[in-house]
């Protein structure tokens, strides 16, 4: 009996890591990047890589997120904001805002960018502190006042550490003054430059992160609060207003800033997740073939270990983040460390936790 040929998912979204330098020195930064001055040698121009996105529309790409490093240190990024919407694609960004001018606004408006602007407290103290560069605070607010001169909605993604603990509760009003329609409060996992966060006590342990969440205000007049955690931590109110969070890792690939395919954007550091040199190998072929993709759609969710192969949200959450486990424990199937930390300390509710045929669609 012959076989069925394998499904090849459609190629939704591609993570562009547009240029590995920024202008901060962000201490939480798990992809590294190196200061503005040696930003000459880490990006290629767009022409380079405009190909790539175009044989990717055959696979089904619909939309591009473009991050970093800071994606307005790119000398071509105008031009890249122009050319995507161009392709008939979505765009989305992620960036510290301190770049951000009028001609950055008009051009984010021009390509109907869906965007976030990093903001870790309500002071300059707080915010430069963990961005490590002095007047970022002040460069940011700059940025945002530019997006609201042009009539732009902001995420403001904020990035939960010890120092800000006590003001995030505050941080949903604070922003929305400043523009921006949604709140994400990242919590920084033991990654990259955090490592050394955590060694001085600087990162929260679970219980505290939970006893944040806690004290969050409910979302008001619009604006939404996304708290970066997994379904079966979140309150039962997070999921009705926001859904579960599905993951995407089955439609997405990542473009380095050297050209190269990865998983997300952790296979510059990893070189078991460093797909290859897509101005070498076509991305149709390591979209189709290339056997860490292939294994990872023969495995989630279905292989997944530990308390995320019991939890009820593993067809949605798939792991939650299967990059970070990696980097973590050397495997793409294991329990996500927050969920295994949760499980050991009994935080983990049991109610989420079925046979593997009892699981949310």
């Amino acid at each position: 009996m012959a076989t069925e040929p394998r499904r090849v998912p459609p190629l939704n979204t591609i993570y562009f890591y547009v240029t590995g330098s920024c202008n901060l020195r962000c201490r939480h930064c798990w992809i590294d990047p190196v200061t503005e001055s040696q930003r000459s040698t880490l990006h290629l121009p767009w022409r380079a890589l405009k190909p790539v996105f175009e044989q990717a529309k055959e696979l089904g790409l619909r939309c591009v997120k473009l991050t970093g490093g800071e994606p307005f240190l790119h000398p071509d990024i105008l031009e890249i904001l122009a050319d995507l919407p161009a392709m008939g694609l979505g765009v989305r960004m992620e960036t510290n805002g301190t770049l951000i001018g009028e001609r950055e606004a008009k051009a984010l408006k021009a390509a109907n960018a869906n965007f976030s602007i990093s903001l870790d407290g309500p002071t300059p103290e707080i915010h430069d502190d963990l961005r490590n560069v002095p007047g970022s605070f002040e460069k940011t607010l700059k940025g945002m006042a530019a997006c609201r001169a042009e009539g732009l909605r902001f995420q403001t993604i904020c990035s939960l550490y010890r120092r800000n603990a006590e003001l995030l509760p505050g941080m949903p009003a604070f922003v929305q003054g400043l523009g921006a329609s949604s709140l994400k409060v990242n919590v920084i996992a033991s990654m990259g430059r955090s490592d050394e966060m955590r060694v001085h006590g600087e990162l929260l342990s679970l219980p505290e992160v939970l006893e944040v969440r806690s004290r969050m205000p409910e979302s008001e007049n619009g604006f939404k609060l996304y708290f970066d955690l997994p379904p079966a931590l979140l309150p039962l109110r997070d999921i009705v207003r926001n859904g579960v969070g599905t993951c995407g890792i089955l439609g997405i690939l990542g473009v380095l800033h050297n050209g190269h395919a990865g998983l997300c954007g952790i296979g510059e550091h990893l070189p078991e997740l460093d797909f290859g040199d897509l101005r070498q190998v076509s991305i149709k072929q390591v979209w189709e073939t290339h056997p860490t993709l292939v294994t990872l759609r023969e495995k989630l969710p279905a292989g997944l270990g530990g308390i995320c192969g019991r939890c009820i949200f593993r067809n949605a959450c798939l792991g939650k983040c299967v990059a970070n486990t990696f980097h973590a424990i050397g495997k793409l199937y294991g329990a996500f460390s927050t969920c295994a930390e949760a499980e050991e300390l009994g935080l983990f509710p049991e109610k989420y936790i079925v046979e593997h045929h009892n699981v949310v669609a």
